[in-house]
């Protein structure tokens, strides 16, 4: 069910994509900040729409580890993409431990029941939290691993999970996590 690949997330062609947010859908910096300006051309206008959908589907102004926030894809649909789904990982700066690991998996699993309520078949990921949030994309990467196989057992329409590694590098190293 899960699949490496090596692109941008921005253009993969999968009904949702997953976000790798802040608690305040801010999109300030790294893959947030690509989607955010991909999907509304203007980033700031994204972040206004996002934090809305967070006040709107949360009701309140922050999300915790495991909750998710959907988006549409606004100018992501080209690529086939029908929704953003915001999620938190944990802030690693370098250091892991079971409490980051457990974080992690709250917020794949989050996104991935997300994308199967919403009834898509297909979901991309970036390696959340191994970019600025500091985390060892190892240990990402053994993460979204065990967590999908976990997903897997109770899956309805979700068939193809993707970890979309923008990289060469990091392409490199996640496939020699998984073998």
């Amino acid at each position: 069910m899960l699949e490496v690949v090596k692109g941008d997330i921005t253009r993969f062609p999968a009904e949702a994509i997953v976000n790798a947010a802040n608690r305040y859908l801010e999109h300030g910096g790294g893959v947030a900040y690509a989607i955010a300006k991909a999907a509304a051309g203007d980033a700031r206008e994204y972040i206004r729409i996002s934090k809305e959908a967070l006040r709107e589907q949360l009701g309140k102004d922050s999300m915790e580890h495991g909750e998710v926030v959907v988006t549409p894809a606004m100018r992501l649909e080209r690529y086939g993409i029908k929704y953003v789904i915001h999620t938190v990982g944990p802030y690693c700066g370098g250091r892991w431990d079971g409490d980051k690991k457990e974080k992690l998996r709250k917020a794949i699993l989050g996104a991935l029941r997300k994308a199967d309520e919403l009834g898509v078949k297909s979901v991309a990921f970036p390696a959340i939290s191994a970019g600025i949030y500091g985390c060892p994309l190892e240990e990402v990467v053994r993460t979204f691993k065990e967590t999908v196989e976990e997903f897997s057992r109770e899956a309805r329409s979700v068939k193809n999970v993707y970890l979309v590694l923008y990289s060469e590098d990091a392409y490199r190293k996640a496939l020699e996590t998984l073998c």
